[in-house]
Parts: C-alpha cells; structure tokens; sequence
C-alpha cells in the first residue's frame, strides 16, 4: 500500500512543508486526481508562499470536489496576496458571513482582511470570533492589533492587550506585542518589567526579526547587555534566508520596526 499520503500529512501537520510537497508530489504522480493530495498541496504550497502553485493545485482539487471551509480561505487569502484583493475580500466576507465559520476560521479570515488593507472588516471577524470563543487570547491580541489600525486610542489597544496576556500570561508573542507599544510610549521602564519574566528563556519561540532587533536595542539602553547579547544571538540565527510561511499575526506589528 502506498502510504506517501499519511506521510504527507504527517509531515504537514508537524510544520515541515516542504517535505510534505515531496511526498504529495510522489502521490500525484500516481494519481493526478486524488483530492486529498491536490488540497494539502495547496495548503502546502500557500505556506512556503508558493502563491501561484498553490492556488492552481486548490482549484484543481475544487473542480473535483467542494473545498472544505479552512481550504477555501486559505485560497482566498492567496488570492489576494497574489494581487486580487476585491476577489479575496468578497470570498472572505463571503465566509464571514455565511454562519459557518468557526473561531478559528474567522481569525484565519481576519488576518486575511487585514492583508488586503480592509483592518475594519478584520476586526469584525475578530468581534466574531471573540462571541464564538470569548475566553480566546489570541482574539483579544489581534483585536489589539487591528484596533490600532482602525485609530482607536492607544488605552483601548492597551487593554486588549493586557488581557491577552492575563488569559496567557507565559504567551511571549503577546508580551511582546504590548512592549513595542509601550515603547512607542515612551514607557520603556513598564516594557522592559513586562519581558522580564520570559527573556531569555523563551528566546527560542521569537521568530521575528524585527521584534528581537527592538528587545535588544531596549536592553542595551538599559545597560541589560546580558539580555541584548541574547537576543542579538537569536536573531542571527534566525537571520538566514527563510522558505516562506504563512501571512500571520505573531510577528507582533505594534510600533515601529
């Protein structure tokens, strides 16, 4: 039995997108129809930004069966990130307000939104998500985000924010975001006592650039050079040329890069 298939899965369910390309590519070489294999590499494709490719092997795999909710928006943020954003923001809308979308899905489609420069809409499905999951941090933080974008006042992003992180307080990317915000601030003290708790030991969760360049500069300012040493560390060892990866929320935007 040919099992290239679960080991597709397996691999794309442990992040490791590439590999799963692989073997999806063993699959349909086989059988050039099997939905299941058109779909994930689809999927697959979208999260190395493989835009183009991605789409094609999704709309193949609709004309053979329906896609699926999470396929369908993942197809329609690639539609816009491959420059039709009225397309992509009538398709996520079109799941936004279809009643089916679960709170995840609706995060998934406000950072879809968000990308096609529609933030008020991106907060809408936020506030959806929220009454569907209302105990979600993750809501909570993307609401911070999109708040901003919107021009709310930086008190009410603020208190996302912090409840983000009282609902998951050991959240690094959560601390994060809100010390970039009391940076722009200028209350530089609150941002260095808010990290404390989780620098450097979960240095190794920080995949963004920018973030790790901000931390350390705060350190080094103040004369924390243990601290700034590593995230100078992280960040070259992160600074290498990356395969891609899928439009996100955690690379934690508040302030300036």
């Amino acid at each position: 039995m040919d099992n290239n298939f679960e080991i597709a899965s397996a691999e794309f369910a442990s992040g490791n997108y590439p590999l799963a390309v692989q073997f999806l590519q063993y699959v349909l070489a086989r059988d050039d129809e099997h939905f299941g294999a058109l779909r994930l590499m689809g999927l697959a494709c979208l999260a190395l930004n493989e835009t183009p490719d991605g789409i094609a092997a999704l709309e193949e795999a609709s004309l053979l069966r329906p896609l699926d909710a999470a396929a369908r928006i993942e197809l329609a943020i690639g539609y816009g990130a491959s420059g039709h954003p009225d397309l992509s923001c009538d398709l996520l809308m079109s799941e936004a307000t279809g009643g089916r979308a679960n709170a995840s899905e609706m995060l998934r489609i406000a950072v879809g939104l968000e990308a096609v420069d529609e933030p008020r809409l991106a907060m809408e499905a936020c506030r959806r998500a929220g009454a569907a999951n209302p105990d979600s941090a993750e809501v909570h933080y993307q609401m911070g985000w999109y708040a901003r974008r919107c021009g709310h006042s930086d008190s009410v992003v603020e208190a996302l924010l912090r409840h983000a992180i009282n609902l998951e307080p050991l959240n690094i990317h959560y601390r994060i975001g809100l010390a970039s915000l009391l940076i722009t601030l200028g209350r530089k003290s609150e941002a260095v006592l808010l990290l404390d708790l989780l620098i450097p030991e979960s240095l190794d969760a920080v995949a963004c650039q920018c973030c790790l360049k901000r931390i350390a500069n705060l350190y080094f300012d103040f004369n924390d050079f243990d601290r700034a040493s590593r995230c100078a560390q992280r960040l070259r060892e992160i600074a290498r040329p990356q395969s891609g990866a899928k439009v996100s929320a955690h690379s934690s935007p508040f302030g300036v890069a």
